[in-house]
């Protein structure tokens, strides 16, 4: 399932005006007036198929597919993308515990942890605030008199693989609420209709369920990698980190449309 924008013109119907070419990214961007709004649409929605034919390349133009091991054995530095399967999500909480998920995870543990995969921190820097000893949360001293909080998404390490190789990836915060559908950690607890019993977490949950099951198509990760080499070239620092991601058409293509029994309930906005 992925989120397609349009400007919701009359009920039922979408239009792409206002659309702008970016030359830096060479993507769209859409821009819109305060009456606008936006809405979900799946991959088998007559409209979704239309927005793709005209907009949606398969792939960014700008950087070429890599294979991940000859990457990897090359050791350079700089922007890619790979074609990967993702494999587990590993989601920091303190020094000394962590929240690992994967394809052995149920849905029931995924929907249990979603309260733990998110932090309040400052608002203007994102550092994640303490409480005292009367859970108050302390002020960030670096932004004052800035005070206001904010929910996030916790950052978390991603592991991919490529045929017979594995990597670890950095997700930041902002990726993985764009990962979780652009859902902010805020409506997490949120019905998704007023009649309706799931929540906007159940399908954060099922959504994640979905991508680290095992046999789940892969994805197009643009990643930005970094190797620190000594002077015999053995890496001393390697790092990826996310910069954006794309289902992969191809993929979605063979496997036909497909949508869940939490999916199909968000149809209300039809």
């Amino acid at each position: 399932m992925c989120l397609y924008y349009g400007v919701l013109e009359q009920p039922g119907t979408l239009n792409f005006k206002g659309k702008k070419h970016n030359d830096i990214v060479e993507s769209l961007e859409l821009h819109t007036t305060f009456w606008s709004s936006c809405e979900c649409l799946f991959d088998d929605d007559i409209r979704a198929i239309t927005f793709k034919a005209k907009f949606q390349k398969n792939t960014p133009s700008f950087v070429k597919i890599s294979d991940l091991a000859t990457h990897l054995e090359d050791k350079r530095s700089g922007v890619i993308l790979i074609k990967a399967q993702i494999l587990e999500l590993v989601i920091p909480i303190t020094a000394g515990q962590k929240i690992a998920l994967n394809a052995r995870s149920s849905l029931r543990n995924i929907l249990s942890s979603l309260p733990d995969m998110v932090y309040t921190g400052c608002a203007k820097c994102g550092l994640e605030l303490e409480t005292d000893k009367n859970k108050i949360y302390k002020q960030c001293y670096s932004c004052l008199p800035f005070t206001m909080k904010k929910l996030y998404y916790r950052p978390a390490v991603m592991t991919v693989a490529d045929g017979g190789c594995n990597v670890g990836i950095r997700v930041g915060s902002q990726l993985m609420e764009k990962m979780l559908l652009n859902i902010p950690p805020d409506w997490l607890r949120r019905v998704i209709a007023p009649w309706a019993e799931i929540t906007y977490g159940t399908v954060a949950a099922d959504l994640l369920h979905s991508l680290l099951a095992a046999g789940a198509a892969p994805w197009l990760l643009q990643v930005h990698s970094l190797f620190v080499l000594d002077d015999n070239s053995c890496p001393l620092q390697q790092e990826c980190s996310l910069l954006d991601f794309h289902p992969d058409a191809r993929a979605e293509d063979a496997a036909g449309p497909s949508r869940t029994a939490l999916e199909s309930c968000a149809l209300w906005n039809k």
